[in-house]
């Protein structure tokens, strides 16, 4: 969901909303007092976003059952060329 909408995967509203949720969940942290290694690592990564000038790519991948629960050997990749995001 973002900003009330259902988005999909590999859209640019979906990699809006990860971006989003990783920023909120910082400044929440933060603002508690978390000063833990992974908080600092979030907000580099953060930073890195802030920062980056190029077109963000995605990669989904899928794997499909056979019958049962066992997993087909193979699997699909599919890439997407999201774009810049608003950050």
């Amino acid at each position: 969901m973002h900003k009330g909408q259902r988005v999909q995967q590999g859209s640019t509203s979906y990699v809006q909303s990860v971006f989003d949720n990783m920023k909120r969940e910082y400044q929440k942290a933060v603002a508690s007092g978390n000063n833990s290694a992974e908080i600092q690592a979030l907000g580099n990564t953060l930073e890195v976003f802030k920062n980056y000038s190029g077109n963000i790519e995605f990669r989904k991948v899928q794997q499909k059952f056979q019958t049962g629960s066992s997993l087909k050997p193979t699997f699909d990749v599919t890439n997407y060329t999201i774009g810049k995001i608003t950050l």
